[in-house]
């Protein structure tokens, strides 16, 4: 079951690698529930499949992955039945339920999951941060924003996240300054790029957003938009 349960680890990390075309991530997609089936369908591994832990964390992803946000609400739910105080499990619950729009109840199991592991990484306060502001209590998510970036000031995510919600709150001088602050940790994720540039281009600095759009090409050569606005050929 662990060789398995790697292999469908491996198949999704390659298939969320930036610049891979449809068709490529589509192919991996295919090859990491080729083994979900596999250890399904296989009369001597489908109970142990039902109940492992880690194999239905992964079909979980998998279902999130492919937007089957109740399916992988679903598989979540076994799950909390099976591993109700691993941290991770309450973690994926509330990324289900914010795949499905259900910020107060996602918040809730952000919170089981910090109350189960009080050093869980940085990260996992910045998610909590983020479902806060869109649960309508965007004070609360800058708060957590701010512990998650005290426990950790290199975790570029609590940055991201505090700049996300600054932005949204019209602060656009403190957004910048946070995802500034943020690509100085980590400079290979677009979103954030992205971010950056739509921020620079609502400050009226062209230019600034130019060389932002160029880092998301840089990233992810695909992004159509990106090459337009950067000026550069996708």
């Amino acid at each position: 079951m662990r060789a398995i349960v790697a292999l469908i680890d491996q198949f999704r990390e390659r298939a969320a690698a930036p610049g891979l075309s449809e068709e490529e991530r589509d192919s991996l997609a295919e090859l990491a529930w080729a083994q979900v089936d596999e250890a399904l369908d296989d009369p001597n591994l489908h109970e142990r499949a039902r109940r492992d832990p880690d194999f239905l964390q992964e079909q979980a992803l998998l279902l999130m992955d492919d937007g089957e946000d109740e399916d992988a609400l679903g598989t979540l739910e076994r799950l909390a039945v099976i591993a109700p105080k691993d941290p991770d499990t309450h973690r994926l619950l509330a990324q289900g339920l914010m795949g499905l729009g259900q910020a107060e109840k996602a918040v809730e199991e952000y919170r089981r999951a910090l109350a189960l592991d009080v050093s869980a990484a940085a990260d996992v306060r910045a998610q909590l941060a983020y479902t806060l502001a869109v649960a309508g209590h965007r004070e609360e998510g800058l708060t957590e924003s701010e512990r998650s970036i005290a426990q950790d000031p290199s975790a570029y995510l609590g940055h991201f996240i505090r700049g996300r919600i600054l932005g949204e709150a019209g602060r656009r001088d403190e957004e910048r300054r946070e995802y500034l602050e943020a690509v100085k940790w980590e400079r290979n994720d677009a979103d954030l790029w992205e971010q950056l540039a739509r921020s620079w281009e609502t400050a009226g600095e062209s230019a600034r957003a130019r060389e932002a759009w160029r880092e998301v090409v840089r990233i992810d050569p695909s992004d159509e938009e990106a090459a337009e606005k950067a000026g550069v050929k996708p």
